[in-house]
């Protein structure tokens, strides 16, 4: 073997020892790129309390039923008029894109607004177990959100109830798409 190639040999195992040295020396200040998730991540993470909430159809909702599955919950202050029966369209077609995983996700709305049964009803049609939590009965959900429920958002709630991601209500309803499917896929039970 000749020299040149010896030397080739150690330069292809010697280079990347160096390199990573190198990065992590006080001479380079490199940090990884951002993350790749679209939503706003809820530092620290909001842990839900128990709670106890009627819905608008007489069942009661506890903190337990939120348990075990991941949740996509829409919050409007105001009553839910076109735009907001829009989101929750988009939030139904959101659960329908994960596939295999749709039985993994749970659906809620939540607002401060008294729900008419006319409102209620549209809701219920588009997917009728959507836990719709309405009035000042739901209060003691929307005072655990992160902004204390002033503005209209979505939120991704993990299996343990924590509020982990935070979606604008103008948000694209693909990045929130993409992010439960990450959040699916990272965490898939056999």
């Amino acid at each position: 073997m000749n020299k040149v190639a010896i030397v080739a040999v150690f330069a292809v195992f010697l280079l990347p020892v160096v390199t990573a040295t190198l990065m992590h020396s006080e001479w380079f200040d490199w940090q990884p790129g951002g993350t790749r998730n679209h939503g706003d991540l809820v530092q620290p993470v909001i842990e839900l309390e128990p709670f106890r909430i009627e819905t608008s159809n007489g069942e009661e909702v506890v903190l337990d039923d939120l348990l075990e599955r991941w949740q996509l919950l829409y919050y409007q202050p105001t009553a839910c008029n076109e735009a907001c029966m829009e989101n929750l369209y988009w939030l139904r077609q959101v659960r329908r894109a994960q596939d295999r995983h749709q039985p993994d996700v749970g659906l809620v709305f939540l607002t401060r607004s008294p729900l008419s049964a006319e409102s209620a009803a549209a809701i219920t049609a588009l997917a009728d177990d959507f836990v719709v939590l309405a009035g000042t009965r739901a209060e003691p959900l929307i005072s655990q959100l992160p902004d204390d429920g002033v503005n209209a958002a979505y939120y991704i709630v993990d299996p343990m109830a924590n509020i982990i991601l935070r979606f604008a209500e103008d948000s694209d309803h693909n990045h929130i798409r993409r992010d439960l499917r990450r959040l699916l896929t990272w965490t898939q039970r056999d």
